[in-house]
This record gives C-alpha cells, structure tokens and sequence, in this order.
C-alpha cells in the first residue's frame, strides 16, 4: 500500500500532466515530482513503479543521474519481475554508453546481478551485449557470472562464442577461470569432434595457469570410446596420447620403466577400445 506523501506525489503528477495537455504545441516542463517517484518507489524496492516513473523521465530528457539510473538497474534485476530483467539490462547499456560515464563498484555490482538475472529468464541476447558494454568500459564480471554465461551459450548451441569468450577472459588474467569454467565448453566441442580444438583449448588454459584434473579428463575421455570410428581412429589415438601424457604430466599418473615402454601411444583399430577401457576403468 502507498503512503499519503507516496500519493499526494502522484496527484501532483496527475494534476500538472492534465494543465500541460491545455497547451499541446508546448513540450511539457520537467517534472521533480516524477523523479521523486522514482526515488521512493527505488527505495521502497517497487520495481515495476520505479520502471514507469524512469520511462516517463526519460521521454523528458531529463533523467542525467548515473547513481540512480545504477540504482534502478540493481533493483529491476534483483527484485524485479523476471520479464524485466532485460529492462534493467537496457538501463545499464544506455548509461555505459555516455562517453563521460565512470564506472564504479556499484556498476560492476548492477551488471553482474543484471547479467545473472537475464540469464535466468533465458535472454541471453541481452544477456551478451551488457557483457560486451560492461567489457568496453573496463568493468570486470565475476567468474560465477562468466560460467553461467559459458553455459548457457553451450546449451543455445553457440559453441564458438562460448569458446571465444573463455580465450579472451583467460588470457586477460583479471577473473582466473578454473577448470569448472573449461568443462562446459570442453565437452561441447568433443561432442562436435572437434578434438584438435579440445587440445588447443586445454593447452590454451594450461599455459594461462588453469590447472586441469581427472574430472576434467575423464568426460572427454568417454566420449572419445563412444565417438570411436575407423575414420577416426588416428585422430582419436593422437587426442588420447595427449591425455595421457597431461596427467602423467600433472602427476595423476606415475609409471614404471616397464609401463613405459606399452605407452597408450600404440592404437590400431582392434585394439582401441580395449586399450581405453584398460588404461581408463
């Protein structure tokens, strides 16, 4: 229930709304009291009241605040209604794109919940330009953020996109992905049978510190004996080589001088699966 200040504001609104009508050739004056609605309704954590009063400021032009434009962004995705996420979303793209915006620690808290809150409603599109426009203006998304995003790339079938955000973000060392952000990404590509690019995926985060385990290797592996043709035997025996040499390098593995020498580097095409079931059981 509204309070009777809460009301009076907004009978205020009403009444200088209808006298402006009078002169309809005369834009109309911009109104405090709309953006004291907007102020109430944000504390009061009315999203979709706060959403009315900033759409009617923003027809006015005279919506300049980024403190408070950051703080109806972070209320619509925290509290808001799920089909508004991407309204919050839209709010923070256009204050990112004012040239004289700085960013700050509220920024980064708004476009992290924002991103969350789209991806939940399953609005990935928007989900990616407020990652793109959070990127441009330097402001750093949290790794949680980051493997949602991955995911739900990977489960839209955009796998390439998936694969180019995760180089980009490992390579700028400023969120350190583990090897929970690589897996998503890691098995949709084997599943395309892509293996070359699962190597260079793998490397890519090896030479970035990412340190991977068994419970990365061990999906990947599944999938090479049930992906296992003739064609593919060669590249497959290549990709398994190399598996088994990363966790004989990350310690996982330790081999005498006599397992040496029966290396899993020996694949034909009658023994493939029997020599993975016996290295891999």
């Amino acid at each position: 229930m509204l309070s009777s200040a809460c009301v009076d504001v907004m009978r205020r609104v009403l009444r200088r709304s209808m006298s402006s009508s009078v002169a309809p050739r005369t834009l109309p004056a911009v109104s405090p009291d709309v953006r004291l609605v907007l102020e109430n309704s944000i504390a009061r954590r009315e999203s979709s009241r706060a959403l009315a009063a900033f759409d009617k400021l923003q027809q006015e032009s005279s919506l300049q605040d980024p403190q408070l434009l950051q703080r109806l962004a972070l209320l619509v995705a925290k509290r808001g209604q799920p089909h508004e996420a991407p309204r919050a979303a839209q709010i923070l793209r256009l204050l990112l794109s004012q040239p004289s915006f700085k960013a700050d620690d509220a920024t980064q808290l708004a476009a992290i919940y924002t991103i969350d809150s789209c991806l939940r409603v399953r609005r990935l599109e928007d989900a990616l330009l407020l990652f793109q426009a959070a990127k441009e203006k330097d402001i750093l998304v949290d790794l949680p953020a980051v493997n949602a995003l991955l995911k739900t790339l990977v489960d839209a079938h955009r796998v390439d996109e998936a694969v180019t955000i995760l180089k980009n973000i490992t390579a700028q060392h400023d969120v350190n992905p583990t090897e929970q952000t690589f897996q998503p990404v890691l098995v949709a590509v084997m599943q395309q049978k892509r293996y070359e690019d699962v190597v260079a995926l793998i490397e890519h985060g090896r030479r970035h510190e990412v340190d991977f385990s068994p419970e990365t290797y061990d999906p990947l592996v599944d999938l090479s004996l049930e992906q296992y043709t003739n064609e593919d035997v060669k590249r497959l025996g290549k990709f398994m080589e190399y598996i088994n040499n990363a966790l004989e390098t990350d310690g996982y593995w330790n081999y005498d001088d006599d397992d040496d020498d029966e290396d899993a580097s020996d694949f034909d095409d009658d023994e493939f699966d029997d020599d993975f079931d016996d290295e891999f059981d």
